[in-house]
């Protein structure tokens, strides 16, 4: 039987009953043009947190129309978006799990001609100015606006989106921003923007409200990534979700490690602030959480796929039972797109 995957943390006001994240997964077709669900999400996540799951990330809402990574994004840019997310909170506080929301601006990455960046960049089918100072403060405001909503909604947090290349990855990484204002150039001034946001959400919401950080890696350095890592933890953050970033995937990963270099990287911050860390990425095997947590190489373990393949994948893992493996099904997992329950899942249930 798994004993550490059971263990609870203490996250700011709250305690997780266990070691098992559901990280933000987008749910493409989900949603209509104005930031509506059309498939039930309080049903997704709530067999998830029905199935043990001690933290539930929301997938990634969008603060703005402009900000949308698809047309057919779930919103948070006004308040009559705020029911669909009642629904949710109320669902996975039913089954005593803690819920927050990702908070996304694209960036270059976003819908609508022209998008905006750090910087201009060239892009095929789109024009992609530098965002000017006026519309960085809106950012700020939308980002402290979604997370206000988020709060009234009931959801315990939320977690900011500085990942994956979007919007503040964008800023962080010296790839992208090329700007000669007070948002670029050093590593400080490039990490500003995010450190602002955090800021201003947390003057917001308050001090018993999650704060969450999604960290991309590698922009473009490890060195880099944990002095931002301190920095984030230094402004308010209560736990780190580490993930990939723009850089230049030059991260070079021991021999005798067992994971890919996300992982790794996961462990590396894991080893330079005291706020908790949730390492994420091809984690889908019991053992393998059970082996990141044993080694004390993380806090956390962010389990995405296998909990669509196996909603009660973390109450099995605790259990020593079985799980319903994820297959990672390509091209796309047919669960993300159009709802259904996991094909293989049904077969082996």
């Amino acid at each position: 039987m798994m004993n550490l995957i059971n263990q609870p943390i203490k996250i700011n006001q709250y305690t997780i009953k266990n070691r098992i994240i559901m990280p933000p997964l987008v749910c493409f077709n989900w949603a209509d043009t104005d930031g509506f669900e059309t498939i039930d999400r309080a049903e997704h996540y709530g067999k998830r947190a029905k199935g043990g799951t001690g933290l539930i990330i929301v997938e990634a809402s969008a603060i703005s129309e402009e900000a949308r990574i698809v047309r057919e994004e779930v919103g948070l840019w006004k308040d009559e978006h705020i029911p669909q997310f009642e629904r949710i909170a109320k669902r996975c506080h039913d089954e005593e799990s803690v819920v927050i929301v990702q908070l996304v601006h694209a960036g270059k990455a976003a819908i609508g001609n022209p998008v905006y960046s750090s910087s201009r960049i060239e892009l095929e089918k789109k024009e992609c100015l530098e965002m000017p100072l006026e519309m960085i403060k809106q950012v700020k405001k939308d980002f402290v606006s979604a997370a206000i909503r988020a709060k009234k909604a009931g959801l315990d947090g939320v977690e900011i989106h500085g990942a994956h290349g979007y919007l503040l990855s964008q800023f962080t990484s010296k790839e992208v921003n090329k700007r000669t204002d007070l948002y670029g150039g050093s590593l400080d001034r490039r990490i500003q923007l995010s450190l602002e946001i955090v800021k201003e959400v947390r003057d917001a919401v308050g001090d018993d409200f999650i704060i969450c950080y999604r960290l991309g890696v590698n922009d473009p350095s490890s060195e880099e990534d944990k002095y931002f890592a301190k920095k984030l933890e230094a402004s308010g953050v209560d736990v780190l979700n580490v993930s990939a970033g723009i850089g230049a995937n030059d991260i070079e990963v021991p021999d005798d490690f067992p994971f890919n270099k996300i992982v790794y990287m996961g462990t590396v911050i894991h080893d330079v602030v005291s706020i908790p860390v949730a390492c994420v990425n091809g984690i889908r095997e019991p053992e393998q959480a059970e082996y990141l947590l044993e080694n004390n190489l993380t806090d956390l373990v962010a389990v995405g796929r296998g909990l669509l393949a196996d909603p009660e994948w973390t109450n099995k893992a605790i259990n020593g039972l079985p799980i319903n493996k994820c297959y990672h099904c390509k091209p796309r997992c047919k669960y993300l797109i159009d709802g259904r329950d996991c094909p293989r899942y049904s077969e082996l249930s």
